[in-house]
Protein backbone atom coordinates (compact mmCIF):
# COMPACT_ATOMS: atom_id res chain seq x y z
CA UNK A 1 0.00 0.00 0.00
CA UNK A 2 1.12 3.40 -1.10
CA UNK A 3 0.58 6.67 0.84
CA UNK A 4 0.25 9.97 -1.05
CA UNK A 5 -0.71 13.51 0.75
CA UNK A 6 -3.08 15.80 -0.83
CA UNK A 7 -1.99 19.51 -2.21
CA UNK A 8 -3.92 22.39 -1.27
CA UNK A 9 -5.20 22.46 -4.60
CA UNK A 10 -6.50 19.01 -4.24
CA UNK A 11 -3.89 17.27 -5.98
CA UNK A 12 -2.22 13.78 -5.32
CA UNK A 13 0.80 12.31 -7.35
CA UNK A 14 0.05 8.34 -7.82
CA UNK A 15 3.34 6.58 -7.00
CA UNK A 16 5.63 5.79 -9.63
CA UNK A 17 5.45 1.49 -9.49
CA UNK A 18 1.75 2.34 -9.72
CA UNK A 19 2.02 3.94 -12.99
CA UNK A 20 4.62 1.93 -14.36
CA UNK A 21 2.20 -1.19 -13.48
CA UNK A 22 -1.07 0.13 -14.84
CA UNK A 23 1.40 1.69 -17.57
CA UNK A 24 -0.70 5.17 -16.63
CA UNK A 25 0.59 7.87 -19.18
CA UNK A 26 0.86 11.56 -18.87
CA UNK A 27 -2.04 13.07 -20.37
CA UNK A 28 -4.74 9.97 -19.78
CA UNK A 29 -8.11 10.59 -17.99
CA UNK A 30 -9.01 9.22 -15.33
CA UNK A 31 -12.45 8.05 -13.81
CA UNK A 32 -13.24 9.75 -10.51
CA UNK A 33 -16.09 7.44 -8.34
CA UNK A 34 -16.78 7.30 -4.67
CA UNK A 35 -17.62 3.93 -3.28
CA UNK A 36 -18.86 2.96 -0.24
CA UNK A 37 -16.59 5.61 1.12
CA UNK A 38 -13.78 5.14 -0.66
CA UNK A 39 -12.13 7.02 -3.67
CA UNK A 40 -11.86 5.06 -7.13
CA UNK A 41 -9.32 6.19 -10.13
CA UNK A 42 -10.40 3.87 -13.01
CA UNK A 43 -8.73 4.98 -16.67
CA UNK A 44 -10.82 6.36 -19.46
CA UNK A 45 -10.23 4.37 -22.68
CA UNK A 46 -9.38 7.06 -25.41
CA UNK A 47 -9.55 4.19 -28.03
CA UNK A 48 -13.01 3.85 -30.25
CA UNK A 49 -13.68 0.86 -28.79
CA UNK A 50 -13.75 0.89 -25.46
CA UNK A 51 -12.29 -3.36 -24.95
CA UNK A 52 -9.94 -5.17 -23.36
CA UNK A 53 -7.34 -3.35 -25.37
CA UNK A 54 -7.95 -0.16 -23.17
CA UNK A 55 -6.54 -2.49 -20.06
CA UNK A 56 -3.74 -4.20 -21.71
CA UNK A 57 -0.93 -4.62 -19.45
CA UNK A 58 -2.30 -3.61 -16.16
CA UNK A 59 -2.14 -6.95 -14.56
CA UNK A 60 1.64 -7.12 -15.39
CA UNK A 61 3.47 -8.82 -12.73
CA UNK A 62 4.21 -12.00 -11.23
CA UNK A 63 2.35 -11.46 -8.25
CA UNK A 64 -0.87 -9.24 -9.28
CA UNK A 65 -3.50 -12.55 -8.51
CA UNK A 66 -1.97 -12.85 -5.24
CA UNK A 67 -1.51 -9.18 -4.10
CA UNK A 68 -5.57 -9.13 -5.33
CA UNK A 69 -6.30 -11.94 -3.08
CA UNK A 70 -4.47 -10.52 0.11
CA UNK A 71 -5.76 -7.41 -0.39
CA UNK A 72 -9.54 -9.08 -0.91
CA UNK A 73 -9.09 -11.10 2.20
CA UNK A 74 -8.00 -7.70 4.24
CA UNK A 75 -11.01 -6.28 3.17
CA UNK A 76 -13.33 -8.95 4.22
CA UNK A 77 -11.63 -9.12 7.42
CA UNK A 78 -11.75 -5.37 8.29
CA UNK A 79 -15.78 -5.98 7.14
CA UNK A 80 -16.25 -8.01 9.90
Amino acid sequence: MEVVRLSSKGQLVLPKNIRDRLSLKQGLELKVELIGGKIVLEPVCQEARADWRCWRGSLRGERALEEHLEEHRQEVVHDD
